[in-house]
């Protein structure tokens, strides 16, 4: 979180001739996420995408430093944001993880109190389930927040429900195997 510390380390590596790379631009990212400064991590998330910059060329943002961004817009209680940014990384051609979807459903309750907020978030866990992925623990809690919010509280315990049985969302059919002959 110590992000004047991890820019003076980026500066020291450029000036000993050594280029940024995803990685590098990621860690600052990272820096500003912990120490909640999104006007920072937007800045260097711009910075890094220009075709050309006072460093290098392109640097294409990596399913982490999309994380990180998403995460502290997120903290900062920027939801459009955040949810513009799964977009983003999905239309860059690269695959949206369980954090992803967790920092999006948590931003959708964040903003529990617009309309359009659960349906927006069963949008993105129906999106979740059909690319295998699970909820944890932060995106179940801010999914069952959001539907009990809405009144619905048996959409809620169906949620918890499917994710203890790892079953995808309205898929009553499937059962997890035991591991044992069949």
């Amino acid at each position: 979180g110590d992000v004047p510390r991890a820019e003076g380390a980026f500066g020291e590596m450029v000036a000993a001739g050594i280029g940024p790379d995803a990685i590098s631009y990621t860690c600052l990212l990272k820096a500003c996420a912990v120490a909640g400064d999104h006007v920072r991590a937007e800045r260097i998330w711009v910075e890094m995408q220009q075709r050309t910059n006072h460093y290098s060329t392109y640097t294409p943002p990596t399913p982490h430093s999309y994380a990180h961004l998403m995460a502290v817009q997120r903290r900062a209680g920027n939801a459009s944001r955040t949810l513009q940014l799964l977009e983003e990384l999905r239309a860059s051609g690269l695959t949206p993880s369980t954090v992803h979807y967790s920092l999006a459903l948590r931003a959708c309750e964040q903003h529990r109190e617009l309309p359009n907020s659960l349906q927006r978030a069963l949008a993105l866990y129906s999106q979740m389930r059909s690319q295998g992925l699970r909820l944890d623990s932060r995106g179940l809690l801010a999914a069952t927040r959001l539907c009990d919010a809405h009144g619905r509280p048996d959409l809620s315990a169906r949620l918890r429900q499917e994710r203890s049985m790892d079953l995808p969302f309205g898929g009553a059919g499937k059962q997890r195997r035991s591991g044992g002959n069949s």
